[in-house]
């Protein structure tokens, strides 16, 4: 099993159940479970049967906000379609 700890917040990956694990933590620390993970550390975290997606939508749209910027025309980044430099 492998678990992260940041500040009050708790990830785990797990080879035992996790019912197993989420009792053995309530035994020793008060806790509560808020189910699958939404957001963690300012990335947001969709989870799937074929794969985890993450991204910071959220967080680009609020520094866009405090430049006052989310009315702002996008544009295109040019990228090389080659590997020439």
């Amino acid at each position: 099993m492998i678990v992260c700890l940041y500040v009050e917040d708790l990830i785990f990956t797990r080879d035992l159940s996790v019912d197993d694990f989420k009792n053995a933590m309530k035994t020793e620390f008060e806790m509560i479970d808020l189910g699958l993970m939404k957001y963690f550390l300012g990335i947001e975290v969709d989870q799937f049967d074929d794969g985890i997606f993450i991204c910071q939508t959220q967080y680009a749209n609020e520094i866009l906000k405090r430049f006052k910027m989310l009315n702002c025309k996008p544009t295109a980044t040019p990228v090389s379609d080659n590997n020439e430099v």
